[in-house]
């Protein structure tokens, strides 16, 4: 008997309650734990950058594992709950935590668990449903933990700024996360009510509206990864696509490169932030929520204007124009920091928080259309899979090296950096050429005889029956 889903409820489906509160803790978090590194731990820059990248090290890792044993156990459902508790235990810890070590250590434990939940909480939504309610539940799926996350940078905003006025900045932090250490937990139980059961099964399904519609669930950093895509990569599989004629296209293969250049570029900028905020400009810690909280909502506000953007044209210009963008915002910054020590005025943070912003949804979803179009159909999901995976690895050497830059010369040095390596990304896009738009009508599917963009859902979904990707 197949699986009916709920009435709708929480804006979607109920149990899509449980990914906002879960997301809003992460979203808290996200901001949280560099704070602490600064104002409680009393650690800098560097320190921040082994832990950024140590903790992604891990969640890549963790990926690896979590897929896997999604499969192997044929359900979903108890590595959300599972994921969720965890997280609500590590937060837990978190706010009686001694030192840098035992903080570490607990923050390398959080983001292993959370991708349990990131590697199947797509799945759960695309699994016994028919293929036309897909792209709708995924986009709702992602916006309501997109508003989940947001929501957790405006409580970190608000209770931060109401807890220094009571108690010592130190007591406020710490008591922070043990209020979204609770949350997380009520996460856990919400899921255990309302996530449903589903059955994997194998599917082969047009891809790119889900693609567009997944959006952040695909790669981004912690709170949306490619876990799921990254199990499926084979090493002799990926040299074979990029060494034989018939594996990736040249066009394919450079954009893959000037990928993991522009990751690197963004992590170098990105990473540092919150303690340039804290530190170098001495920003309260609650305004530096409220900034991450306005650039969060410039991503909330541009995803559906660049996913009908990018499903109508999906070529190079978008992605070109947006790392363009963060190019003069980085160049723009770098001067700023290297001719003054003052802050910049509350004006020009806002504009710069909010092109940061904005400027992400147009950057992420290019990037997944580019790569889908570019790479042939028989290895397109490889090719997902693989952009994924080279988004994660330049986000862990940018936190490693963004750490013993922003320390030893300058945060000025870290934006420079990530400028230069924009550059180096747009010099390398201008030789990947622009995919044809292919027809989508429906006599064009039919002399096709499949979609003519056919999956990275494939991979995600594929070998469902044996229980295997």
């Amino acid at each position: 008997m197949r699986w009916k889903p709920p009435k709708r409820a929480c804006a979607g489906e109920r149990w899509f309650c449980a990914v906002a509160l879960a997301n809003l803790v992460l979203g808290t978090s996200s901001v949280l734990v560099p704070l602490m590194l600064s104002r409680v731990l009393e650690r800098g820059v560097g320190t921040l950058g082994i832990l950024s990248g140590l903790v992604s090290l891990v969640g890549v890792a963790g990926s690896l594992l979590w897929g896997r044993l999604s499969d192997a156990a044929h359900r979903r459902k108890p590595f959300v709950v599972a994921s969720y508790a965890a997280v609500g235990l590590c937060l837990l810890a978190m706010a009686f935590v001694p030192s840098f070590s035992h903080f570490l250590w607990i923050n390398m434990l959080m983001n292993f668990f959370w991708v349990a939940n990131a590697s199947v909480t797509v799945l759960i939504v695309i699994e016994n449903r028919d293929e036309e309610e897909w792209e709708a539940k995924v986009g709702r799926l992602n916006q309501m933990g997109a508003l989940g996350w947001v929501g957790g940078l405006l409580l970190g905003s608000g209770a931060l700024a109401l807890g220094t006025t009571l108690m010592p900045e130190e007591t406020a932090i710490r008591g922070l996360f043990a209020l979204i250490a609770v949350a997380g937990l009520a996460a856990s139980l919400l899921a255990f009510r309302r996530v449903p059961r589903t059955t994997p099964q194998y599917t082969r399904r047009a891809f790119r509206g889900i693609v567009l519609a997944a959006g952040n669930f695909l790669f981004e950093k912690r709170r949306f990864s490619p876990f799921h895509l990254y199990h499926r990569l084979h090493p002799r599989r990926i040299l074979r696509a990029l060494r034989d004629p018939e594996g990736f296209r040249p066009g394919t293969k450079r954009f893959l490169a000037a990928t993991f250049v522009s990751f690197l570029g963004l992590g170098l900028f990105g990473i540092p932030l919150p303690l340039l905020l804290s530190e170098r400009f001495a920003l309260p810690s609650s305004v530096v929520f409220a900034y991450f909280a306005l650039q969060h909502l410039g991503v909330v506000v541009a995803f559906p204007l660049a996913a009908k953007r990018i499903k109508r044209l999906g070529n190079r210009h978008v992605q070109m124009t947006t790392i363009a963008t963060r190019l003069l915002l980085f160049t723009a910054a770098a001067a700023f920091l290297a001719l003054s020590s003052a802050r910049p005025p509350m004006i020009a943070l806002i504009i710069g928080f909010a092109i940061y912003g904005f400027t992400w949804s147009y950057f992420q979803l290019s990037g997944i259309a580019l790569v889908s179009r570019l790479a042939r159909e028989e290895n397109r999901g490889m090719a997902l899979g693989l952009y994924n995976a080279l988004a994660g690895i330049g986000w862990v050497v940018a936190g490693l090296a963004s750490g013993v830059l922003a320390e030893r010369a300058g945060y000025q040095t870290t934006s420079a950096a990530g400028a230069g390596l924009l550059v180096v990304a747009l010099a390398v896009l201008f030789t990947v050429p622009s995919p044809k738009i292919l027809p989508v009508d429906e006599a064009s599917r039919q002399r096709e005889g499949r979609p003519a963009e056919e999956a990275a859902l494939q991979d995600l979904s594929d070998a469902r029956s044996s229980g295997t990707r």
